[in-house]
């Protein structure tokens, strides 16, 4: 709010500090704020200008803070006016641009970006841009933001947007990623696994995908080779709801991800159900992992590991790995 007051930092504490007090002397504010004499003169006199502070009746050495709402009041109602027009035009514009396009014979409006840089901008503005919901397949490797990136994400979720997001089983092989995808979920995504996403894809609100080209060549090092990475944005019309639909039939088919910071839990539902430790060990069966990553992720021996998975076997009294998965527990 004070930002959008144009107040800079010493303003925000002088104008705090004499809101906790009846009046003030310039001297008495340079006290409180560590300030000289001088630059208290000046400070009070500036908020004087933007109408923050007056002087009290009878004294022009004395100063008390203006009601808030009095004060800030009007400033921030021009602000959001000024920003409702603004909405306005970008509404107009973006009209524009939809309409040019279909001009052109493009039936779908579909954009190229460009360039990992590029990329990694639109994703970002792509994801603050939603309002209720976001829908994400994820699939190594990351080209534009890292395994460790993606700060964003949290702050959206934190603003009450939805994810729903279905990661390939190799991600989990990855520590970096697995532990972000553990932070994702703890902050409120939903997450499922399969054994393969065929593509890297996001979808805001259902008005806009980004779909990251699937054909990037590696580098020795592990970053982009040869051309730079690209993605489409698409917008709404048959191919948007061609893609919201093959995410949902992906999302129906993926096993149900459940992270806490032991890993992947399930609810007992009776005195046979196997303890937590072992819900963990036929969750990432159900993801596809391989003896040795499910070792790697428990931190444990590959011996260990298929001990266990024996035991499981014999507990649930089946012959086989896949009648153990599917008569497993279901995950909440």
């Amino acid at each position: 709010m004070f930002e959008t007051a144009s107040l800079d930092s010493v303003e925000v504490r002088a104008y705090r500090s004499l809101v906790r007090v009846s009046e003030s002397t310039p001297s008495q504010l340079a006290r409180r704020l560590g300030l000289s004499w001088r630059e208290a003169v000046r400070l009070l006199d500036t908020l004087e200008a933007k109408g923050l502070v007056s002087r009290a009746e009878g004294s022009a050495h004395r100063f008390r803070a203006s009601p808030p709402d009095l004060a800030l009041g009007p400033l921030l109602l021009s602000r959001q006016q000024e920003l409702q027009a603004a909405q306005s035009v970008m509404a107009k514009l973006t009209e524009e641009y939809r309409s040019e396009a279909r001009r052109r014979g493009s039936g779908e409006t579909v954009e190229t970006v460009t360039g990992a840089q590029a990329m990694a901008r639109t994703f970002d503005q792509l994801q603050r841009g939603a309002r209720d919901e976001i829908l994400a397949l994820c699939k190594p490797p990351n080209v534009a933001v890292p395994s460790r990136g993606n700060d964003t994400q949290l702050e959206v979720l934190a603003s009450g947007v939805t994810y729903r997001a279905v990661y390939e089983s190799s991600a989990l092989e990855v520590p970096p990623e697995v532990y972000r995808i553990r932070e994702f979920v703890e902050c409120g995504e939903q997450a499922r696994v399969a054994a393969e996403v065929p593509v890297k894809m996001v979808v805001a609100d259902r008005q806009l995908a980004m779909l990251v080209s699937p054909f990037v060549r590696l580098s020795e090092a592990g970053g982009p080779a040869g051309d730079p990475p690209s993605a489409v944005l698409v917008r709404p019309g048959a191919l948007l709801d061609a893609l919201i639909a093959f995410f949902e039939s992906l999302w129906m088919g993926a096993s149900p991800l459940v992270l806490t910071e032991d890993g992947l839990v399930g609810e007992r539902e009776s005195d046979r159900t196997p303890p937590p430790e072992d819900l963990l060990l036929l969750s990432l069966l159900l993801t596809g992992l391989t003896d040795t990553a499910i070792a790697g992720q428990l931190g444990t021996s590959l011996r260990t590991v298929q001990r266990r998975i024996r035991d499981l076997i014999e507990f649930a009294g089946v012959r086989t790995r896949m009648q153990e998965c599917t008569s497993a527990p279901p995950m909440s």
